[in-house]
């Protein structure tokens, strides 16, 4: 069998996904992490002798769906199929990003998607200049129950797309109505403010990863906030 976790909210869908695995771990089973590409040994691995300390195995993997095709003759379908239906096989597979509309597992897969909730897009949608107060009171409720690098991933990418759209580029993922509301917002900005303002962005992305932020993830977003609001 296959569970996938999957959803824009990445965040939590991988918090599931690590979860899972730790309760595997606590059942008694064999953890084995592997690469997309390597899914065609597990067939071979369950062949072999059960370990001494471990009766079962659970297979963890990653962005599985990139490797699939909508044409399900190919190879990688027909295993994806195959490991779906052996009912003794326990596969899970984090794809990261990706709505469930997108994927394209076979039918019996288990989805499991994890959506943003409201309050992110009304944030999303107060991130412009002149707007500073209703922002930092919206990022203040919303940071209290959702994971603030989500909160954080989801801005970069809004201010990334309002660039786009500023340069009339379009993500052809863009649905026609969200194409208008963010069209209205990257309006309410210049390009130079745009742009200086993802740099920012993309400047403490880099200083969470290294460690060398002094601040907190929240109160990046406030700085960034009060200076180009």
């Amino acid at each position: 069998m296959l569970t996938v976790f999957c959803g824009e909210d990445s965040v939590s869908a991988f918090n599931h996904y690590s979860a899972l695995k730790s309760n595997y771990k606590n059942r008694g089973f064999q953890i084995i992490d592997l690469e997309s590409a390597e899914l065609e040994d597990i067939l071979l691995w369950m062949g072999q002798t059960e370990s001494l300390f471990f009766s079962k195995k659970a297979f963890f993997t990653s962005n599985l769906n990139k490797k699939l095709s909508r044409k399900s003759n190919l190879k990688i379908n027909q295993i994806v199929d195959t490991l779906i239906k052996d009912k003794n096989l326990e596969v899970i597979s984090w794809e990261q990003e990706v709505s469930s509309r997108y994927l394209k597992f076979p039918k019996g897969a288990t989805i499991k998607e994890f959506k943003p909730s409201e309050n992110i897009f009304k944030l999303l949608d107060a991130f412009y200049p002149g707007n500073l107060k209703i922002f930092l009171s919206l990022l203040n409720n919303v940071s209290l129950s959702t994971d603030v690098y989500f909160i954080f991933t989801m801005l970069s990418r809004q201010v990334r797309n309002l660039i786009l759209i500023k340069n009339d580029v379009t993500d052809p993922k863009i649905q026609r109505w969200q194409y208008y509301k963010l069209k209205g917002l990257a309006d309410k900005w210049t390009a130079q403010s745009l742009q200086k303002t993802y740099e920012s962005l993309y400047n403490i992305e880099v200083m969470q990863k290294t460690s060398a932020n002094p601040f907190s993830l929240v109160a990046s977003i406030e700085l960034i906030s009060c200076y180009y609001l």
